[in-house]
């Protein structure tokens, strides 16, 4: 990724910088040490689908002399928590940056799009047995974990047809 422009979020309490990609598309930058993932969300009212692009993730794992093999796993929800679809990344294997490029969509009516929830898990596979374990995950939407993903959805909403990706912090389960 280069920068083509640094600004802050569209009301100025945006707690990281943004930035421009190299597909011209907006997104904030990770902060580093903390795992985060990067996801895209745009929400095409004429089809009702929220495209769901998780792009990488940073700082997985601290142990560097094994990296972990990772995978994510994306689940749209109602507003009853009641599960809707569900999908899932290729493992990535052996590294504390992956890089996912998963691109899937989630049929979400114009009516309930508003009190939907995409949650986001990250999953590593260890030890000799590949035991699956999640590290961690953000909601995005109508049950947002945090108020920088409740602001993710809403500039998603607001877009008009443009994916909006952001950094966020993997919440610990």
């Amino acid at each position: 990724m280069h920068s083509n422009g640094i600004s802050r979020g569209h009301n100025g309490d945006s707690r990281r910088s943004s930035m421009v990609d190299a597909t011209g598309r907006f997104c904030s930058q990770p902060m580093t040490g903390s795992p985060e993932i990067l996801v895209g969300l745009c929400y095409d009212d004429k089809h009702e689908v929220v495209s769901v692009c998780i792009e990488k993730a940073s700082s997985l794992g601290s142990d560097n002399a094994h990296p972990p093999d990772s995978f994510i796993r994306i689940i749209g929800i109602d507003e009853f928590n009641t599960e809707l679809s569900r999908h899932k990344t290729d493992t990535i294997k052996h590294s504390t940056q992956p890089v996912y490029s998963h691109h899937c969509t989630m049929k979400f009516s114009k009516d309930k799009v508003e009190t939907s929830t995409v949650r986001v898990e990250v999953w590593t596979v260890t030890g000799i047995l590949r035991r699956k374990v999640q590290i961690g995950s953000i909601s995005i939407g109508f049950a947002s974990s945090t108020p920088d993903a409740n602001e993710h959805w809403h500039q998603m909403m607001q877009g008009a047809g443009i994916t909006v990706s952001k950094w966020h912090a993997i919440q610990a389960e």
